[in-house]
């Protein structure tokens, strides 16, 4: 995905040029619901590498345990679909699936809920917080990986129907991966792995497009 990066810093820059061009703020209805949907796109950037191996050295036999807290840097992307219902004027809950990569060779689905507060309410231009729970079905293994995501927005409001929203946010995902055997060429087999838990630490800048 990494082909796809100077596309999308391209994008943010030219639809952040555009906002000055926006039209005012509708009036709305303050306390009405609105169904929505949308599409998010951005850059993601995977910083940090907790894991935890257990297993059977296939040529010797030990026991290796192996654990650490690891910096690290990967560049991937993500881009989601949306479908969201706005109500009580400051609260949405939308439902969020699409295609995202969490590290090097290691690439899924998600399908998350997601929970927005807007400091003023969703119809206007202003900031949000938002908390995305789901899990993400793995492109290339038979796995789904549990993840959260935590985050900060600005929502500018385009006309009566269409808003974009920039957001900044942290994402935490678990995963159970085969564990590479470093003496020979190829991975440990499954059947000498106890134990392989890995949560991927991922800043992610975004952009999102709503109607």
């Amino acid at each position: 995905m990494r082909r796809f990066i100077p596309i999308i810093a391209a994008t943010l820059a030219l639809l952040a040029g555009t906002i000055p061009l926006r039209a005012d703020n509708p009036p709305g209805r303050e306390g009405s619901a609105r169904l929505s949907y949308g599409i998010e796109w951005g850059y993601d950037a995977t910083v940090l590498d907790v894991y935890h191996y257990n297993y059977t050295d296939p040529t010797d036999g030990f026991r290796i345990d192996d654990k650490a807290v690891k910096g690290m840097y990967y560049s991937n992307g993500h881009v989601m679909a949306n479908l969201t219902l706005g109500f009580a004027r400051r609260w949405a809950l939308g439902l969020h699936a699409g295609y995202a990569g969490i590290k090097q060779r290691t690439r899924f689905f998600p399908l998350a809920v997601r929970g927005t507060y807007y400091m003023d309410s969703f119809r206007t231009d202003g900031q949000f917080l938002f908390a995305e729970g789901g899990a993400g079905f793995h492109e290339t293994r038979k796995a789904i990986s549990p993840y959260g995501r935590l985050g900060y927005g600005y929502r500018s409001v385009l006309n009566k129907r269409s808003s974009i929203d920039f957001s900044a946010s942290l994402r935490f995902a678990a995963d159970h991966p085969p564990i590479y055997d470093n003496t020979k060429p190829g991975y440990i087999p499954e059947e000498n792995v106890r134990r392989s838990d890995v949560i991927y630490g991922a800043v992610m800048l975004s952009v999102a497009l709503n109607f």
